[in-house]
This record gives structure tokens, C-alpha cells and sequence, in this order.
């Protein structure tokens, strides 16, 4: 018995139980006998010093020991594989009836259509309270980390039972796929896979791979030399339409083969369309404009149109899908307006067309007072100190060389935000104007170039060094640096390319006030339509975002768009793919089974032999638990039931005298 206080404090107890029976029985209380006196006194002495005792919140150390019935986990194997065996009835109920009451029981099932995690399984019970796992299972295992590494760490056995069947069946299938997920749209990709077959020598197939509307698109014979088939196959496919894409492999099937379900493979590759287009927009014809059109679309990254000032004005051409507009001479005296571009960010090339007072009122950060109607023949002076992006001093070396540009003359002011890429050089005098400059501050970006007749710097680039790539990277770097801009689209949709089938699916939302600060007060909807699906959602609110988790869906290509009550809206889509691996292999594998059990000090049994297996986990022995608690003696009904005996009986005795 423990207390927080010292030990001497049960003298001032015994003390106050003393004092009391004394002024009790001894004093002014002689009509009692003495030996009547003498015991009325003990028992109040007792009970007022185990009151006080009490009062001094006494601990009692307990040791609790605890039997607990040994955990038994049963797990099944309900993949399909052993869905397409002669044991897909197979059932753990007997088993569980027969261990209830002598064990503790739990049920688990793994595997799905799509693929088994043995070693997913084992993983989760690793450092559990378990005394045996019963596996029943036919040893295929296809996903997932290694079953064997996870039953190592184990300190408990593993009893197998045997499902399935061993013996090869005549069968083919397309196996591992291996393939870019993303390619570009207008090249080729390679995909490989693994065709395998069993039972089938002397046979012929063949392996097609069609295009999302069921065109072939490349067919590969195949000849089964032996009954144990196995080899990989490489295709070159070409990324002809932009967005998610469909493919599909499809092995021909062969006389009497057990299953076709795994003939046919579908995946989905993301083609992107990373062409920038950009709009060439000219006063008036000029041999510049096919120098910048051939100097972008020698790049497959760019496609470059020429439009005329006239149609723009005219409304013929619209800004939608473009990138970046590259103005040449404009604003002009005859075209003085440039509203047609909207908000795309802009190259402007000053000629000796361009009207410099209306280019001024657009406040791009260079401004050019004019001083005469003369024009200035200019070289480039590379200007290191430019920070803005970086250009290769080779090719910025071979652009101080090339022939001069016609400048309009005058006199320039920038803000301090614009940085001079190339000034110009006068002759053999290096002014303190800018040849090309360039500002990224604010939500577009813009660049000058103070003189016309880039035409001149490519054909010398090419009589010089053979090639246009000095002036055609310069220009594209121009145009890559200008044309990139932030993500002003006020609601975004997060979601991945592609999911497993059966999954759950989580899209995530950001929405943007027009300060473009993120807020969820509106409610955002979402349609998902697919093949034979069309369905309506509203995401919840999370933090500042939104989320919302799809159910499951099958395999497909599924298109989603996200709307706001003010009109916002965002679109895309996604792939579901459907998992095959177990249509792969159907011949169980009993081998990886027994060493699991061997592994762990199991046994591997049939499923016939149950009853073998029962009598194996009956020798299971319950578990015992030692604890050591402390609990308030004060607590303690028993103490308080000879406390309340103790006045009792005094009472009594009391009475029993006429004291009372």
C-alpha cells in the first residue's frame, strides 16, 4: 500500500483514533464495565483511524492477469482467378464454426477482378496480436510488394490452402503493356507487350493494335513454335489527334483456348498538342513576315499565320486559340488601332510604317519621340546584364555579325522595368538605344524589336554559317519568353489522366474572385458523362477548395465539365482503365504457397483437408496477460463495508447497554 505522504502520518492517525475512543469511553464515561469499556474503545479507535487512514488517499498495488483467446485470422481469396477455378464455391465458414469458442475469429477477403495483393495482406497484419493466418488462395499474386519479403517479418505461421488448379491450360494472352502514358501530338511512340501462350504449339495468331474507333493501325503475325510461349512485341504508333486516346491490342484467338478475356488489352495515352499558335499580324506585305513564319515552323513547337491588318479590323480573324501576336509596323497610320488582339501578349517589330505617336499611347514601356522621317541602320551590341532569359553566346555572337536593321529615327524612353536584350550600334558607335527589349512585369509580357528586315539576318545566317538556326532560335526564344503566360482562368479543375477501374476518384476544384483570390462561397456543380453514363454532383467544401470523390466507375473515357452559378466553367476528361492481370495467368501457383508456410512454421493443406488444419489450430494456447495497477484504497467497496461493520457494531453494542 503505497501514499503520497510520509510514513509518520499513520502515527497522527493511530493518534486521532486514540483521542477520540478516549473522550469517548474514558472520560466522564464510567458506568460501563471494563472490559465493556475496553471494546466499545477498540472499535471506535479502529474505525476513526482507518477513516483518517483513508483521508490520506492510500494506493493498493493489484497484479490482474488476463486470458485471452488466441486471434485467428481467416482470409480468402475472392479474385478472379479463383472466380474462373473449380474451387470459386470455396467457402471459410465450416472452419470458422468449428474454431468459435475456442478462438478468435476474423473474416477477411482480398483480391478483386482485377488483381491480387497477397503481399498487401501479409503487410497489414505485421505487428498485430495475431496467432495463425489461414490463407485460402491459389498463389497468384500480381500486384503489390513481394509476399515472400512480407512474410519474413511475421511472428506468427501462415496455413495455406491450396485453391485452383496447377495444370496449364491452353490458353494466349497479351501480358505486360509498356508505353509512354504522354506523347506528342504528330509523333510516334513505341508500345511494347508481351504475348504468352500455353498448349498452343503449332498454332498462328495475330496482334493487332486498333485506334479508338476501331481502325487497325498495325498487325503482327505470330506462330506458336511450342507449348510454352512467350515474347514481346514493339509497335510505332503515330499521335495523330490531340486529347486522351484510345488504343486497343487484340490477340486473334486460337482453337480451344480457355478464356479470350485476356485477348484484348485497352490503354490510354494522353496526346498533347504542345503547338503554339501565333498570329503574324502585318500592315502590309513584307519579307519579314515569311522570315518569322519559316523561323517558327521550322519548330515543331510553333505554327505561325500571316494575317493582313484589313482582315483583322474586319473581324474576319478572332484571337481565340492563339498564343502570341507578333505585330510588324502596326500601329500604322492607315491601321492606327491594334484592339483586335485583346489580351494577347505581343511582339511588336517598329518600322519604318509603324506610326511611333499611336505605338507610344499604348504604354508598353518603350517610347520613341520621333525627329525626323529618316531611318537609322543598326547593328546589334549583346547586352550580358539582360536577366529576363537566356541566350546562347554563340548565337548572340553571330547576330552582333549580321547585316544592320532599318530603324526609325528618334530618341527613346523606357520604364525601369524593361531590360535591353541587343542595343543598337550606330556604325561603329554603340548608342544608348535598344535594339531589342523586353518586360515581364504585369500579366503580359512584352518585346520590341527597333527595326525591320530580319529577312536580311537569316539569309546571311545561311550564306555565312549554312544554317538559319542562330536567327530561327533567337526568334523562338522571343516567342517562347513573350507568349508565356500565367493560368488566368478563375476555376480549376485537378484531376489525374487516367484511374484504375473500381477506385475511388477524387477531383479537386480551385475557384478565384475577380482579384483573383481563392474562395469556395459559390457552389460548384459537375456533369460526368461516358459511354453509357451521365451524371450530375456538387463538390463539398475543403479549406479554401473543393473536393468531391466519384464513386467506382468502369472502364472508359469519361468527360467532365464544372460550372458556377455566375457562369465560370472548366472541362476535361479522364480514363478509367480496366486491370487484367489476373485474366493473364490462371494457373495457380501452389509452389509460392508452400513457402510462405515453411517460411513461417505453417502448413499448406487442401481444401479437402480441413479438418487436418482444424486439429492444427486447436493446439493454439490462449495468451495470458499480467498488469500491475494501483487503485484508491478509498475506492474500495470492501473497506468501506468494514468501516461501516465497525461503527455497526458498535452501535449495537451501545444499545444492547442502554447507552443509547
Amino acid at each position: 500500500m503505497l501514499t503520497d505522504y510520509p510514513l509518520y502520518y499513520l502515527l497522527f492517525c493511530l493518534f486521532a483514533g486514540a483521542a477520540y475512543a478516549a473522550v469517548l469511553y474514558f472520560i466522564g464515561r464510567r458506568h460501563f464495565s471494563r472490559g465493556w469499556q475496553w471494546g466499545l474503545a477498540m472499535l471506535r479507535f479502529t474505525a476513526v483511524s482507518a477513516i483518517a487512514f483513508l483521508l490520506l488517499a492510500p494506493l493498493m498495488k493489484q497484479t490482474l492477469t488476463e486470458r485471452q483467446l488466441p486471434h485467428v485470422v481467416l482470409a480468402r481469396d475472392i479474385s478472379a482467378s479463383v472466380a474462373q477455378s473449380a474451387d470459386s464455391a470455396f467457402n471459410l465458414a465450416p472452419l470458422e464454426k468449428q474454431l468459435e469458442g475456442r478462438c478468435r475469429i476474423s473474416v477477411e477477403t482480398f483480391g478483386d477482378a482485377g488483381s491480387t495483393d497477397i503481399g498487401g495482406l501479409l503487410a497489414r497484419h505485421r505487428g498485430d496480436d495475431v496467432a495463425a493466418l489461414v490463407l485460402a488462395s491459389d498463389g497468384i499474386h500480381n500486384r503489390g510488394t513481394n509476399p515472400v519479403t512480407a512474410a519474413e517479418q511475421l511472428a506468427f505461421p501462415i496455413y495455406c490452402i491450396a485453391l485452383g488448379d496447377t495444370t496449364p491450360r491452353r490458353d494466349a494472352a497479351v501480358g505486360a503493356l509498356r508505353c509512354n502514358r504522354i506523347a506528342m501530338l504528330g509523333s510516334r511512340f513505341p508500345v511494347e507487350a508481351t504475348v504468352t501462350a500455353s498448349l498452343l504449339g503449332g498454332h498462328s495468331a495475330s496482334l493487332t493494335i486498333l485506334d479508338s474507333k476501331g481502325r487497325s493501325l498495325q498487325r503482327t503475325p505470330i506462330a506458336y513454335p511450342g507449348d510454352d510461349y512467350s515474347a514481346t512485341f514493339t509497335f510505332n504508333i503515330e499521335a495523330t489527334e490531340a486529347g486522351l486516346q484510345r488504343f486497343d491490342l487484340l490477340l486473334s484467338a486460337a482453337d480451344g483456348e480457355t478464356s479470350l478475356s485476356n485477348n484484348r488489352l485497352t490503354f490510354y495515352v494522353d496526346v498533347i498538342d504542345t503547338r503554339r499558335r501565333i498570329a503574324v499580324i502585318a500592315n502590309a506585305p513584307h519579307p519579314d513576315l515569311a522570315a518569322i513564319k519559316h523561323a517558327l515552323e521550322d519548330s515543331p513547337t510553333y505554327e505561325a499565320d500571316i494575317i493582313m491588318a484589313d482582315k483583322a479590323e474586319s473581324g474576319r480573324w478572332k484571337a481565340e486559340g492563339y498564343s502570341l501576336a507578333i505585330l510588324h509596323n502596326l500601329p500604322s497610320a492607315r491601321h492606327t488601332s491594334i484592339a483586335y488582339i485583346g489580351d494577347l501578349p505581343a511582339i511588336y517589330v517598329l518600322g519604318l510604317q509603324t506610326d511611333l505617336a499611336r505605338f507610344n499611347a499604348l504604354h508598353t514601356g518603350l517610347e520613341i519621340t520621333a525627329q525626323s522621317t529618316h531611318t537609322n541602320e543598326v547593328t546589334a551590341i549583346y547586352n550580358p546584364a539582360f536577366s529576363l532569359f537566356s541566350l546562347d553566346a554563340g548565337d548572340a555572337a553571330v547576330l552582333e555579325e549580321l547585316p544592320p536593321l532599318s530603324a526609325p529615327f528618334g530618341e527613346s524612353r523606357m520604364t525601369a522595368d524593361m531590360q535591353t536584350l541587343f542595343g543598337a550600334r550606330l556604325g561603329r558607335i554603340d548608342t544608348r538605344e535598344p535594339l531589342v527589349a523586353a518586360t515581364a512585369t504585369g500579366e503580359q509580357r512584352r518585346t520590341m524589336i527597333w527595326g525591320e528586315g530580319l529577312w536580311r539576318w537569316r539569309l546571311a545566317d545561311y550564306q555565312t554559317h549554312h544554317t538559319h538556326s542562330h536567327v530561327d532560335q533567337f526568334i523562338a526564344q522571343l516567342v517562347s519568353f513573350t507568349a508565356l503566360q500565367a493560368n488566368r482562368d478563375r476555376l480549376r479543375i485537378d484531376a489525374e489522366r487516367t484511374y484504375s477501374a473500381g477506385e475511388p476518384i477524387t477531383l479537386r476544384a480551385e475557384l478565384y474572385n475577380e482579384a483573383y483570390q481563392l474562395t469556395n462561397t459559390p457552389e460548384v456543380g459537375l456533369v460526368l458523362t461516358g459511354d453509357s453514363l451521365k451524371a450530375d454532383y456538387t463538390f463539398r467544401r475543403n479549406g479554401n477548395n473543393y473536393a468531391l470523390t466519384l464513386p467506382g466507375l468502369g472502364e472508359g473515357l469519361y468527360r467532365y465539365r464544372a460550372t458556377t452559378a455566375d457562369g465560370l466553367s472548366a472541362e476535361g476528361s479522364f480514363a478509367v482503365e480496366a486491370l487484367n492481370t489476373e485474366q493473364q495467368r490462371l494457373t495457380a501457383d501452389h509452389t509460392l504457397l508452400r513457402t510462405l508456410a515453411d517460411l513461417t512454421g505453417g502448413s499448406l493443406v487442401s481444401p479437402q483437408e480441413l479438418a487436418t488444419l482444424h486439429s492444427q489450430l486447436s493446439t493454439l494456447k490462449p495468451t495470458l496477460y499480467t498488469r500491475t495497477r494501483y487503485a484508491e484504497v478509498l475506492r474500495m467497496p470492501l473497506i468501506l463495508a468494514l468501516i461501516l461493520l465497525l461503527l455497526a457494531a458498535e452501535w449495537i453494542l451501545r444499545k444492547y447497554q442502554g447507552e443509547l
